[in-house]
């Protein structure tokens, strides 16, 4: 009763303000105190709290009092109310100008930035501005760390952050902003905080398929929030989260049930938006996995009401869109699509035609700040346009499925870029790769060959050319950003060697992995100020050109050669042949050709005593690949670069016969590349300052535990001996810091050593002397690399995880991103002389000035002549493959003109003197004749 006496008899005070500008101000405190008494008063509507705000604000100007942390408050406190009133344009203007006063004021309350900041995150979030949202929250967490009161903000910045990653699909960032709320919730030992953080982490590891670790956090999330009143919003979160565990684990009913109990308990909390995201889900598990159309149209219904009153958008997006797939996958198409453009005019894009065959103007994506809602919605859309078109063959629908799937093409580029996590863009590589397959098979009944070759390429390597965008974009930077953003990078790379590598107490362990997560967030923060401060950085880095049909075959005219793509999925394979004048579109089927015979393929060539004891059985697998998969586009070059997707095989083990003789190794040279647009891409032309370096350890640290090569060294100076301007480290010298640091200085470079790679995801590992150089640590190579080739004679170079839409993440491909243009490594666990001896023979024609491929080519074709016929067998010679650019490397002081050009300035010197002495002898010859035979008395010429 008191408090509301008091503002009653405040509040006339304001109206009278108002009328007279002359009207007695009030001190400090009373300005305190009646701000204290509006933000308490709950009952009060939002326009009246609102009004009574603005008057406050007003008087304090007019009493020009200083502005300090009380008017700071006001401000704050205004732009809440407009928020809750629905003008968030407004909201974040008071919002930022009380951060400013704040800022900048000597009479501020430094500490109370930390809610200003939290507001302006959620109010960007509202308008789907999420990369404000983010830096807003970043702040937030800043300065709350630096005072204990302000801790509870902290975590909910934490927790608003992996939710935002996670809703728009990097799963691995909201798993590392996750832990970074964790680390410090268990520093401070808040355990509510913790168990909120355990949910969104868990629920971003059941989509990178991490079960076991994801079902570990959210039972502990569950543990510590169950039974206690004060957290059922929490537990309901986590009762959600639990669902979609079960779910993905094929137990269906008690995903039903957790569902349920999640909604029970959000629809108490007045939580609508959780609450449709809980009809959502359960809506499509009765749909996928139940089959209850009924029940998931129900739930869908009860979602959209949810939707209404939450007001969000994108949340009503995706129930259109389930709704879509439920008849999509009932072949009802027309309602598919229906439901389909729905969700397209629905989205806050401004987009509002409704026909089927209309789609939003590209530039309107860039309005989408949720890229993984529009890009599975597009991917939809334009897959039912194809399964309507094989019905109705009605050529318009062909036509606009393919419009449609250049436009979903558009929005996985940009939901990419926006992706900070490695694994986050993989997960999507693999989900996106059936898109693909439709586009491509769109095309193929469209017979439209430019835009599968497009389509091709965009399924390929895409990561990697980012990466490699990246590597050139640092090069349009001044020179002292270059070096620091190549710091930046370092830190992140090393805190993570010596996280992933500790095998010290859990203390210590968390501590080492908060030094990686914070070297992690300062790296991102620094590239996002890069990519504002420098256009011309970011157009380099975020380019998506793809290049067209016509430049690869100027290439291929050039080159002589012919480009295969391959595209593998299980049910069917593309294969695209482009030469200098035509290109062909081939589709085979799982009956004509499967791809589980390339695993077989693969494991028979590296496997020795099968070849001996099974030849036949590897003959005529051999002679089926090459009908299935080289026969059919009668290949008219002898230079053939392969583009493969997930696989890599040696395509000259193939033979032409059943017997096994007749192999593609005399007949074509190959090439290996990630994609077109890799083949073609300019690596830069830094001067180097030698031809060859090479690194053979040789003897190992005992704690390696790999055995000694003994040959190693004497085969590395063999090799060397073809050039001049040459290092060698061998034995104590091939160390790991001695190749990082040389490595990127000399035009070959070649490793004669160990490594260790497999198909799972253990980091790939190059052997030095003392220590391994992993995948990651590649990374550190990639500042002004002169290197245009390395020779990996190691085992097991090219092997690694087979990632779909990206190939295989061995060391190749790291050397690769590191900006170094050509890789020559092996596919199995090598023979160690015959990769040696193949080795050596690469090296004399490379020296001779030969084209890779071709050098590659003649050394295999030496050491099968110089050997008996065991060694004829594939698993000895067709292990080491070349990837990336074939073209001869110019080395300095090697070259044939290099020695030609002086040998022939020699001759014409000595041409010259030749001719001048002989011209001499003869005119001295002939005044000799005519001196002889004149009259005139000696001595007379010389008087």
């Amino acid at each position: 009763m008191y408090k509301l006496f008091v503002l009653l008899n405040l509040l006339p005070c304001l109206c009278l303000w108002k009328q007279q500008v002359n009207a007695q101000c009030l001190s400090n405190s009373e300005f305190r105190q009646l701000l204290k008494r509006i933000e308490e008063n709950t009952t009060v509507p939002d326009n009246e709290n609102l009004e009574q705000l603005l008057l406050l604000q007003q008087s304090y100007l007019k009493c020009n009092l200083v502005k300090d942390s009380i008017y700071a408050r006001i401000l704050h406190r205004t732009g809440g109310i407009y928020s809750k009133t629905g003008d968030i344009e407004k909201a974040i203007l008071f919002t930022k100008e009380a951060i400013a006063v704040n800022r900048n004021s000597k009479k501020a309350d430094v500490s109370f930035l930390a809610n200003s900041y939290f507001n302006l995150g959620t109010f960007y979030s509202r308008i789907y501005h999420y990369g404000y949202t983010h830096r807003s929250l970043d702040e937030c967490v800043a300065i709350s760390k630096k005072f204990p009161s302000k801790y509870f903000l902290a975590f909910m910045a934490y927790e608003q952050k992996a939710y935002l990653f996670f809703q728009t699909g990097d799963y691995e960032k909201g798993i590392e902003t996750a832990d970074e709320g964790i680390l410090f919730a268990r520093k401070i030992k808040d355990v509510p905080a913790e168990g909120a953080l355990l949910c969104q982490k868990a629920q971003a590891q059941i989509e990178l398929k991490d079960s076991e670790n994801a079902e570990i956090n959210i039972q502990k999330a569950i543990s510590i929030f169950h039974g206690n009143a004060m957290y059922s919003n929490r537990l309901a979160t986590a009762y959600a989260v639990y669902a979609q565990f079960m779910k993905k684990n094929g137990n269906d009913k008690t995903a039903v049930k957790y569902y349920l109990e999640s909604y029970k308990l959000n629809e108490l909390t007045g939580n609508w938006a959780q609450c449709s995201r809980d009809m959502l889900n359960l809506g499509y598990l009765y749909d996928s996995n139940l089959h209850d159309t009924s029940k998931a149209l129900n739930a869908y219904e009860k979602g959209m009401q949810m939707a209404d009153k939450s007001k969000d958008d994108y949340q009503k997006s995706g129930l259109f869109i389930n709704m879509g797939f439920l008849y999509h996958r009932q072949k009802d198409l027309d309602q598919a699509l229906r439901f389909y453009q729905k969700a397209l005019n629905v989205l806050p894009v401004h987009f509002t035609n409704t026909s089927i065959t209309s789609n939003p103007d590209p530039k309107m994506l860039m309005l989408v700040s949720n890229d993984y809602f529009i890009s599975t919605l597009l991917s939809n859309k334009a897959e039912a346009l194809l399964d309507l078109y094989k019905i109705r063959k009605d050529k318009m629908l062909l036509k606009t499925a393919l419009e449609t799937f250049r436009l979903a093409d558009k929005a996985v580029d940009l939901m990419r870029w926006k992706q900070y996590g490695e694994q986050s863009k993989l997960h999507w590589r693999e989900k996106t790769n059936r898109m693909y397959e439709h586009a491509i098979e769109a095309c193929y009944l469209f017979n439209d060959v430019q835009l599968a070759f497009f389509f091709m390429e965009k399924s390929r390597a895409v990561l990697l050319n980012d990466q490699l965008n990246e590597l050139g974009a640092s090069a349009k930077l001044p020179i002292q950003e270059s070096e620091k953003e190549y710091k930046f990078r370092a830190a992140v790379i090393n805190a993570q060697q010596k996280w992933t590598t500790s095998t010290i107490d859990k203390t210590e362990n968390e501590k080492m992995q908060a030094e990686f997560l914070n070297a992690k967030t300062n790296f991102d923060h620094y590239i996002k100020t890069l990519e504002q401060k420098y256009p011309a950085y970011y157009q380099y880095k975020y380019s998506s050109e793809v290049p067209d049909l016509n430049t690869l075959q100027k290439y291929l005219s050039t080159a002589k050669a012919s480009f295969v793509h391959y595209f593998m999925n299980d049910s069917v394979t593309y294969m695209l042949k482009v030469t200098a004048r035509d290109a062909e579109l081939v589709k085979l089927t799982k009956e004509q050709f499967d791809p589980c015979s390339i695993d077989d393929f693969t494991q028979m060539c590296s496997e020795k005593q099968t070849l001996i004891n099974h030849y036949n059985d590897f003959a005529f697998l051999s002679n089926k690949l090459y009908k299935s998969l080289v026969q059919p586009l009668k290949l008219q070059t002898r230079k053939v670069i392969i583009c493969a997707d997930h696989f890599l095989i040696p395509f000259e083990a193939f033979s032409k016969d059943k017997t096994g003789k007749a192999l593609l190794l005399k007949d074509h040279v190959f090439n290996y590349v990630y994609s077109a647009g890799y083949l073609l891409k300019d690596f830069g032309n830094i001067p180097a300052k030698g031809n060859f370096a090479g690194f053979a350890p040789s003897g190992y640290q005992q704690h390696l535990k790999v055995t000694d090569l003994k040959n190693a060294a004497f085969s590395l100076e063999k090799a060397a001996g073809f050039y001049h301007r040459t290092r060698l480290f061998t034995n104590e010298e091939a160390t790991k810091s001695n190749f990082i640091h040389n490595i990127r200085k000399y035009n070959i470079v070649n490793v004669f050593s160990h490594a260790k790679a497999d198909k799972n995801w253990s980091e790939p590992m190059l052997y030095m002397q003392d220590s391994v150089i992993r995948l990651s640590e590649l990374q550190l190579l990639n500042h002004q690399v002169a290197t245009r080739l390395v020779i990996l004679s190691a085992c097991e170079t090219n092997a690694g995880k087979s990632a779909a839409g990206e190939g295989i993440y061995s060391l190749a491909r790291g050397f690769t991103m590191a900006g170094i243009p050509s890789i020559a490594a092996t596919l199995w666990k090598a023979d160690e002389q015959a990769i040696y001896d193949i080795s050596i023979h690469f090296h004399k024609y490379l020296a001779q000035g030969l084209s890779k491929d071709k050098a590659l080519q003649k050394a295999k074709i030496d050491f099968i002549a110089a050997n008996n016929i065991e060694k004829s067998l594939p698993y000895y010679w067709a292990n080491l493959i070349l990837i990336g650019n074939p073209e001869p490397i110019n080395l300095a002081g090697n070259s044939i003109l290099a020695w030609l050009i002086p040998v022939l300035i020699a001759l014409v010197i000595l041409s010259a003197i030749i001719f001048y002495k002989s011209i001499y002898y003869r005119e001295n010859k002939r005044y000799h004749q005519v001196f002889t035979k004149s009259k005139i008395p000696n001595g007379s010429l010389f008087k």
